[in-house]
């Protein structure tokens, strides 16, 4: 069974360093869209959606192989509060998400509020995802 575990964690971290490229990525490519000539945007709003679906497949991924992991490996016991912390982090970050999909939506369509909302929203991803990270390793070690 321990391996069957090892590779559960093995796909999750696989799914985070996914689902870390694009909550990363998004922002930065939506970042040029302002200053992109017409016929760029395009272009630019495909790669932003190849990286919005890498990171749906990505969460997923990890929120089916999280919970198998803490059934398995932790008995469904919490090793502690940062665990929980955790947890919250992450009904957030996939708020979150939902939102810049929706925006990102509003954005394309020209919606140009949207389009001034989307650096603070992908701000609001980054340090959330970062948060993510920081109290997995301290609920983990």
């Amino acid at each position: 069974m321990d391996v069957a575990v090892d590779i559960l964690f093995w796909i999750h971290l696989l799914s985070l360093g996914l689902a870390g490229v694009a909550t990363f990525g998004i922002p930065f490519v939506g970042s040029k869209l302002p200053g992109a000539p017409a016929e760029s945007r395009p272009v630019l709003f495909k790669i932003m959606h190849q990286m919005s679906t890498v990171g749906r497949a990505a969460l997923v991924l990890l929120l089916i192989t999280g919970p198998l992991i803490f059934w398995l490996r932790y008995g469904w016991v919490a090793p502690n509060a940062w665990f929980w912390v955790k947890m919250v982090l992450i009904l957030l970050l996939i708020a979150i998400m939902v939102g810049a999909g929706l925006n990102a939506r509003r954005t394309e369509q020209g919606d140009t509020a949207a389009a001034r909302r989307a650096p603070q929203i992908g701000t609001a991803a980054i340090i959330t995802f970062a948060l993510v990270i920081l109290a997995a390793v301290l609920a983990f070690d």
